[in-house]
């Protein structure tokens, strides 16, 4: 009878292409998504599954694909990724945008599903209360416990187009829209800002916001005007409170094309990561928000396309033309490393999961790769789909 469960449960996981998990108790971690015990990455591809789009587990040493219904051709699933505890089991959940989705007929509004591990529940499709043409929910994702935030950085205000706007959702509460017209948020709603380009949660309700595309332009509001797509960050305080407090870092430089915000990240107790890949370097910022020492690399490598922070405060900073991937310490100098790949675009997406790094690298021949190289290694292993299009261009863990 056992046996005969156990080969039930095999042909399942065979047929929909979703690791089998009996039970969710068999989940271990907080980045369990497999109930195998080990702690898992997952990979985004939007390209995949004949255009509609792709999501990966890595876990231990193999590449499974995540079968969800619902993504139709075109809507980019997997654009981004991230691994939550949504609804609070002991498996990992994910939560994958699809910011190219038709939404009621709406052209390219965006979707976002947080897809259950261990089979709790169907995966959930989340959209915005009123979809927007061309919209992009779902660009950017971060997801604290239950607590997840979702990017929609092409969203109007008004008749300001590109401006911006971000959704936070509590467990199973409905979805809260924040911008920069919203009351108490530092900065203007101008066209093109693109608020919410990129995303991570701070300590608690904290989250930080990219907004790359905004122009150092003074007060008020003012369409390109000053220093064009020099960038900024806003620091939410508490998504969840009734009055929102909020504070905003612009470009330390002030420079046209700096895109300050492009990418940023949070490490527990080390403070947090601000890339500006125009000219090529990172902030790091301690937990109060003070500079703590910044990394440079200059060049066109766009160093900081993206990052990753570790538990254990490291950053790993991509820059996927040439540069390759730094690791880097908020405090450290000497502890900085740097991996190259001769090939592609290596470093376009980073994560870390316990003492390995994952980078990836989707335009490997023949459907992207991923290289995963231990704390100290020296080599790199590859890991690839049996099949795929564009496999690394998104990375959590």
């Amino acid at each position: 009878m056992i046996r005969a469960l156990v080969l039930l449960i095999g042909l399942l996981a065979a047929m929909t292409g979703v690791p089998a998990v009996a039970g969710t108790a068999a989940c271990a971690g907080a980045a369990d998504f497999d109930g195998d015990g080990v702690d898992d990455v997952v990979v985004g591809d939007p390209f995949g599954d004949e255009q509609k789009g792709a999501v990966h587990v890595l876990s231990a040493g193999k590449v499974v694909p995540v079968a969800v219904p619902g993504p139709a051709k075109g809507d980019g699933f997997g654009w981004s990724v991230r691994l939550a505890q949504v609804n609070g089991d002991a498996c990992a959940d994910l939560v994958v945008g699809a910011p190219y989705a038709d939404v009621d007929g709406v052209e390219d509004a965006g979707a976002a599903y947080v897809i259950y591990g261990g089979r709790a529940a169907p995966p959930l499709r989340l959209t915005a209360a009123q979809p927007q043409r061309f919209g992009h929910f779902g660009w950017s994702v971060a997801a604290r416990g239950d607590l997840v935030a979702i990017g929609a950085p092409y969203e109007d205000e008004g008749d300001l187009p590109d401006t911006g706007a971000v959704y936070v959702r509590k467990g199973p509460g409905e979805l809260r829209r924040i911008s920069q017209e919203s009351v108490d948020v530092r900065g203007n709603s101008e066209v093109g800002d693109q608020f919410g380009w990129s995303l991570a949660f701070g300590p608690e309700n904290a989250l930080v916001v990219g907004v790359p595309y905004e122009n150092d332009d003074g007060l008020g509001r003012q369409v390109e005007d000053g220093k064009i797509d020099s960038g900024s960050v806003v620091f939410i305080e508490d998504v969840l409170a009734a009055k929102l407090t909020t504070v905003k870092i612009d470009s330390p430089t002030g420079a046209s094309g700096d895109r300050y915000g492009y990418a940023v990240a949070y490490s527990e107790g080390s403070g947090y990561a601000i890339s500006s890949p125009g000219p090529g370097y990172v902030d790091l910022l301690g937990p109060d928000r003070k500079p703590v020492r910044r990394v440079e690399q200059g060049g066109k490598e766009a160093f900081g396309f993206s990052m990753a922070a570790s538990a254990d405060g490291r950053l790993a900073i991509g820059a996927p033309y040439g540069g390759g991937v730094r690791v880097v310490s908020w405090t450290d100098a000497e502890e900085d490393r740097r991996l190259e790949d001769a090939d592609g675009l290596f470093g376009s997406a980073v994560a870390f999961s316990g003492n390995r790094l994952y980078v990836g690298q989707p335009d490997a021949q023949p459907y992207g790769r991923v290289a995963v190289a231990g704390r100290n290694a020296d080599t790199l292993q590859p890991l690839q789909p049996a099949k795929g299009a564009d496999f690394g261009v998104s990375l959590a863990g």
